[in-house]
Formats: structure tokens, C-alpha cells, sequence
């Protein structure tokens, strides 16, 4: 399931707006959906805004998929409330079109609907009439939201074991295991395994942890537990032959942290001059340098505990024909990565759909025209968009200009230097004394070095 559009009436600061998320007739894929779509604009035209709406949907599908199968408690209709406003979205799966809006939520005054339950109940009907539970139970996940939350989750990822004060008994998250358990943690990771939708911000870091690398939490506690069993029977059984039947174990069971870091970690951390050490068993996540020194947490800079933070969620949700909603993926990163992040998260969940909220114009650069939303102020002070002009992969000063409308770069400071810089070339051409002439070039040329002015420009010969 895709989002192709979302009409608003009004709601919020939006009012009487309409965004057609399908590549444009004269595009080789008119009227697919966007395979990946780029939110700019200053602060209160709604970027985040449009990323909740679109979660709102995804939390409704999900709650009419969990009433149909008898599996559903009723903790909030916030995400209703979106759609009692003037708010209708449009979506695309499996070659039909379907929508949902004002006119899908139950109504209170039908003389059924007297609680949340019953307005959480047109969830049910909407995937009733629109024939959807089969396709959603197909999906792992149908839609992740990565937040600015996500770089608090990177604690519980990869601080030491030795050092979380976690009860005693081994965690466990196979199916059967976990329905036959009492722990609150472990109730909170069957209901991530039976949700079809994943936001960040709502969920435990150490519960978010525990479910997505789950492989890697038993993986490490069957490894340790072996080796302690081996090591006890030392009295009796050859050194040789305790590492053989380790050796034989991990042949018989593969390490999951060499898939990870192979296909997830390792392409990104490289830039770091980092790699994930898949035989470190203090965290779940252990990184080390490519010298083979180990980084501790607090080690580990902003950037690269973010990149960890947002990258396995995309790669381990398992994403197909869904969407990833990432707010603001520059945070905490130098240009250089920025240049080819987009690149890097998209490749990570290849057949999902990605809306990215920005104020970064180098990563705005890795989108196509058609692919950014460029929202802005009017002067009623009413939020309107336009697509971008500058195509994709161009020098980001030119998405400043072209996209973010900003001219001039500068700074007032540099506009001034800028316009002496012009000025000096005037007096230069019209000053008589050779010796103050002189001067004024020496002066006009440092100026220029110094902010890397033009040695030409067409206003110095007007």
C-alpha cells in the first residue's frame, strides 16, 4: 500500500490544498506512485504535520486489521480525529485505488456509536468494504515512522549488557515463548510483532531493541550458554574437543550479526572508519575501529548513534510496498553523509515508500523536481506548495536559490563585502592616481581571496 495524494480542506495551517504524490504525465513512470517523496519548508508550514497525517492512516489501517482478527484494545482514537477534519487520503495497492476521509468515520449520532471503541470501529468497516485484511496480513510491516526520537533508542542498543540492570531470566521473543510469558516487556513485543505499523517515539527503546534483533538476543544467549555448559564438562571432555563442538554449533547456526553488518551497518559505518564486531557479545550492537579497537556508547558521536538508531529499524522492518516516514534525517550529520544518505536508507527497504521531512538542501538534491513539496507561506500567511526546479543532484546552492528561495546566500555581512567588492571595481576604473589606483586593486584583491569573489562579473563593467 502507497500513498498517492492527500486532499485538505482545511486543517491545521493548511487550507484548500491538494498533493498528488504519482510522477507526472511526461515522466517514463506517469502515474506511479513517487517512489520517494522530499517535505521542504521553514518551520510551521507543516512538513511533520503532513508525516502525521499520513501515520494517522497507516495507525487506522493497522486498528482495522487487529479488530477483524480479535485482536484489539482501544488505547487512543487520536489518529481519528485527523479525519473528522476536512482530510482525505488517497492510496494505491495492488493496482486499486482507494481513499479514506470524513466519510469513513463512524458518526456519534448513529445510536451505536457511544464510545471510542465505536469510533475505532470504522477502521473495521473500512477494511471490510475495501476487501483488505488478506493484503495487510501478507505484510511484516506496512508503514515505520522515524522520528526525532530516534537517537535516544541508541542506549539500549548498544550499551553493555554488564552494565543494564534487565532481570535475570533470558529474554525471549519467539511466538510461542512470548504468548506463554507474564513480563510487561514481553507482552509489549507481541504486540510489535502482531502490529503492522512501528513509530519510534511510541515504543521502548529496550522493547524496540528486543524485537527487531531478536535473532541476535537469542543468538548470544544460546552461544553463552553453551560455551558455559561446555566449559563445566572441561574435567572430562579434551580442549579440542570443546571447540570442535563449538565450531560446530556456529556452522549449524549462523551468526546473525554478520547479515546485518554486511547488508545494514557496515556500507554506512565505513565512512566512520567503523564496522560492527560480530563476535562481541556485550551488546547488542558492538562496534569497533578498523584497527579492531571497541567503541563504547559513550564513545560513539551523535551522527553515528542516529545512523544506527534509524538504519536497522528501515532494514529489519521489513518494508515491502509500504511506507517509511523520516522526519529531518540530516540531524547530526556532516555533509559528506548527507550527501549520500538518501541513497544509503533507501537501498535498505528497496520496494517501500519513503517521505522525508528536510530543511537540508543537500538532501533535497537526491530528489527529483517531481519528487519535492516545497511548502511556503502566501501572503495571507496561508501554506501553499510548489514542486522543485532544480534537477536531481545539483549543487545545493543552486537548490537554495532555485528550491528554498533564498537569494542572496550571504549573510548581510558578506552582501556588503560583496557590494564594496563591486564598488572598488568602479573607483578602480575611474581613479586618475596610479598609486592609489594601485592600492585599490591590491585592496579589491584581497577582498576577493578572502570570499572567493569572481575576478569578473558582468555589474563591474556597467
Amino acid at each position: 500500500m502507497k500513498i498517492t495524494g492527500i486532499d485538505i480542506g482545511e486543517y491545521r495551517q493548511f487550507k484548500d490544498i491538494k498533493f498528488d504524490f504519482t510522477y507526472p504525465a511526461d515522466h517514463g513512470k506517469a502515474g506511479q506512485p513517487l517512489e520517494k517523496v522530499c517535505f521542504i519548508g521553514q518551520s510551521g508550514t507543516g512538513k511533520t504535520t503532513l508525516l502525521n497525517v499520513i501515520w494517522d492512516f497507516f495507525q487506522i489501517v493497522n486498528d482495522g486489521y487487529q479488530i477483524t482478527r480479535n485482536n484489539f484494545s482501544v488505547p487512543s482514537i487520536d489518529h481519528y480525529n485527523t479525519f473528522k477534519s476536512e482530510v482525505l487520503i488517497k492510496a494505491t495497492t495492488n493496482g486499486e485505488d482507494i481513499e479514506f476521509s470524513q466519510a469513513n468515520i463512524r458518526r456519534l449520532e448513529n445510536s451505536y456509536v457511544n464510545n471510542d471503541r465505536s469510533i475505532a470501529g470504522s477502521s473495521f468497516d473500512w477494511v471490510r468494504d475495501n476487501g483488505l485484511y488478506d493484503l495487510i496480513k501478507d505484510h511484516t510491516k506496512m508503514c515505520l515512522y522515524v522520528d526525532e526520537s530516534a537517537v535516544g533508542k541508541s542506549a539500549a542498543l548498544t550499551i553493555n549488557r554488564n552494565e543494564k540492570k534487565l532481570a535475570n531470566r533470558p529474554l525471549v521473543s519467539s511466538g510461542n515463548e512470548l504468548s506463554s510469558s507474564i513480563d510487561p516487556r514481553t507482552l509489549s513485543i507481541v504486540d510489535l510483532i502482531n502490529s503492522k505499523v512501528l513509530g519510534l517515539e511510541s515504543t521502548d527503546s529496550e522493547t524496540l531493541w528486543l524485537y527487531l534483533l531478536s535473532d541476535i538476543e537469542n543468538y548470544d544467549r544460546n552461544l553463552t550458554s553453551i560455551v558455559q555448559d561446555l566449559v563445566h564438562k572441561m574435567g572430562t571432555v579434551s580442549k579440542n574437543r570443546l571447540f570442535e563442538n563449538i565450531e560446530k554449533w556456529q556452522n549449524e547456526n549462523p551468526n546473525p550479526k554478520i547479515e546485518i553488518a554486511q547488508k545494514c551497518l557496515n556500507p554506512i559505518l565505513s565512512k566512520f572508519f567503523l564496522e560492527v564486531d560480530i563476535d562481541a557479545s556485550e551488546a547488542l550492537i558492538y562496534l569497533k575501529t578498523k584497527s579492531g579497537t571497541q567503541i563504547s556508547y559513550s564513545g560513539l558521536s551523535t551522527g553515528t548513534k542516529q545512523l544506527l538508531s534509524t538504519a536497522i529499524p528501515i532494514y529489519k522492518s521489513q518494508i515491502s510496498n509500504g511506507v517509511v516516514l523520516f522526519d529531518e534525517p540530516e540531524r547530526s550529520l556532516f555533509p559528506d553523509i548527507q550527501r549520500i544518505i538518501i541513497d544509503y536508507y533507501t537501498s535498505l527497504a528497496p520496494e517501500a515508500q519513503f517521505f522525508f521531512a528536510t530543511h537540508s538542501p543537500i538532501i533535497a538534491s537526491a530528489f527529483e523536481p517531481c519528487e519535492r513539496f516545497i511548502l511556503y507561506f502566501d501572503e495571507n500567511g496561508e501554506v501553499k506548495f510548489r514542486n522543485g526546479v532544480a534537477p536531481e543532484g545539483d549543487d545545493p546552492n543552486d537548490i537554495l536559490r532555485q528550491d528554498f528561495g533564498m537569494s542572496p546566500l550571504m549573510l548581510d555581512k558578506g552582501v556588503e563585502a560583496y557590494r564594496h567588492y563591486l564598488d572598488l571595481a568602479t573607483k578602480i576604473k575611474n581613479e586618475p592616481d596610479i598609486h592609489r589606483k594601485m592600492e585599490l586593486i591590491g585592496e579589491r584583491a584581497t577582498l576577493g581571496n578572502e570570499y572567493n569573489f569572481a575576478v569578473t562579473n558582468p555589474d563591474e563593467t556597467n
